[in-house]
């Protein structure tokens, strides 16, 4: 049985007298639906690149990648993470929004609103605070890389005295063309803390901030809720700012494919393309050096074309496929 698995493994790669010196694997038809099974895959590719932006998940999972994309570098370089404030996106948002209705692309507004009015308009209490803006973009690391290959931006993104983080990714009309802004946010709260006058308080520990500020954020949304005030930030932020706080944490399985084809599916295919073009090369060169003196010059000329194709497919991943499609990027 083991002597019939080496035989068979001996006709379809290494070169031999059982198979005329033409392993089975480069003779056959084998490679050529192989490449067009690559290509397939590339296809995919760029069709999810052209149709994602339109999809209702795209804002929450360029959103959440974003996040994670700052976090990881801010990692690298020994800068605590940012958490994510609900402060902070809706003060993002109020301020995508005023972007969009107004048609402007600034930090400051035609009318001369500054971006710490919509920290203010959220609630947001900030000691320190940043602003990054985007336009046009189709992928969160093409943006994230231009924020990060700009010193004033990236700045921000390594700032290390920021705590919280806060994104806004809207999609509409912008001066009479369907596109995409992105807000992102920064900030920490003022020190402040809050000390009941109780002898059971006395008896406790001083509250350090994260405590207070999760204490505060909890009990006002017990206000929100006891008061109708949630009714009012519903109004002031529009139903679609709150179907986009509620998808971020209802992921459902449609969710959850979408994010594998933005975050992920790229790089899948790219490892599936260069692991065989290892095999191929690996192969290619069994045929060369096992009988040197025999050589099939169609069989070399074949193995070129399907390693140059490969290579080819290397080279067309996702962040080259963004450049062929027409868009226009921009960050302030």
């Amino acid at each position: 049985m083991f002597r019939k698995i080496v035989l068979k493994f001996l006709i379809i790669f290494i070169p031999n007298k059982e198979n005329n010196y033409r392993p089975k694997f480069l003779e056959s038809n084998f490679l050529i639906y192989y490449l067009v099974f690559l290509l397939i895959l590339k296809i995919i590719t760029f069709t999810v690149l052209v149709h994602f932006p339109n999809t209702i998940f795209f804002a929450d999972i360029s959103h959440s990648n974003l996040i994670r994309l700052t976090n990881e570098e801010r990692g690298l370089m020994g800068i605590s993470s940012l958490r994510e404030s609900e402060l902070l996106n809706q003060a993002a948002y109020l301020k995508a929004q005023d972007m969009m209705d107004q048609n402007y692309f600034s930090h400051q507004s035609p009318l001369g609103i500054t971006p710490w009015h919509w920290f203010e308009q959220a609630g947001y209490d900030y000691s320190v605070a940043g602003e990054n803006l985007g336009i046009g973009f189709l992928d969160s690391e093409e943006i994230y890389s231009a924020w990060d290959n700009s010193p004033s931006h990236k700045a921000n993104l390594i700032n290390p005295k920021y705590e919280e983080i806060g994104i806004a990714v809207l999609k509409g009309d912008f001066n009479g063309k369907q596109t995409t802004i992105v807000v992102q946010l920064f900030g920490r709260l003022e020190n402040k803390l809050v000390v009941k006058e109780t002898e059971e308080n006395k008896e406790q520990k001083p509250e350090n901030i994260e405590q207070v500020i999760k204490k505060t954020e909890e009990e006002q949304i017990e206000l929100d809720i006891k008061t109708g005030i949630a009714g009012l930030r519903k109004e002031v932020l529009g139903e679609t700012y709150i179907e986009q706080s509620i998808n971020r944490k209802e992921k459902d399985s449609k969710f959850k494919f979408f994010e594998f084809m933005a975050l992920n599916y790229d790089n899948l295919v790219q490892r599936i393309t260069f692991y065989s073009l290892l095999f191929i090369l690996l192969c290619s060169l069994i045929n060369i050096f096992v009988k040197f003196n025999i050589q099939r010059k169609d069989l070399l000329f074949k193995i070129i074309i399907f390693v140059c194709v490969l290579i080819l497919f290397i080279f067309l991943n996702k962040s080259f496929i963004i450049q062929l499609i027409p868009h226009n990027l921009g960050i302030y």
